[in-house]
């Protein structure tokens, strides 16, 4: 079977390519910023903040997919800027309520496990974003470039 290239001009495939990571960017980012509080909490003396691993992953994953789809890592890159933006959005937003919490001292001694959960989807979110680049980066560069068919 002989890859083939699309018929659709290379700019239109790079638009939408772009409309699709802000649109996915945006879900996850706002799926992830749900799910992030998701705690387990067994023993009552320490919690595992699952919901944040979880929002991670689904991010992650979002990206690399996205990256393969289009075959152009920049895309990937975008959808998880987009989506570090639409979470950092809410954690912004006037009042808090179970989507963000405000980083101080007195609710650390209070919720330790929910901080941590906050803490690890906001500062966790651009470390996989660059490293989901990285690996896409790589595959993309390594990846056999698609030979037009002749008619």
């Amino acid at each position: 079977m002989r890859p083939s290239v699309s018929r659709r001009p290379a700019s239109r495939r790079r638009t939408g390519a772009l409309v699709g990571a802000v649109a996915l960017g945006v879900g996850v980012g706002l799926l992830g910023t749900v799910l992030h509080l998701q705690l387990w909490a067994p023993t009552g003396t320490w919690t595992l903040p699952w919901g944040a691993a979880l929002a991670l992953v689904l991010v992650g994953s979002t990206q690399l997919w996205w990256s393969r789809r289009v075959a152009w890592p920049v895309a990937g890159g975008l959808l998880g800027a987009v989506a570090f933006t639409a979470a950092w959005a809410l954690q912004l937003l006037p009042g808090h309520d179970d989507l963000g919490l405000p980083w101080h001292a007195r609710l650390l001694e209070v919720l330790p496990g929910a901080m941590l959960a906050s803490g690890l989807w906001l500062l966790g979110l651009p470390l996989v974003v660059v490293s989901v680049l990285v690996v896409a980066g790589r595959e993309h560069r390594r990846r056999p470039r698609a030979v037009p068919v002749a008619e």
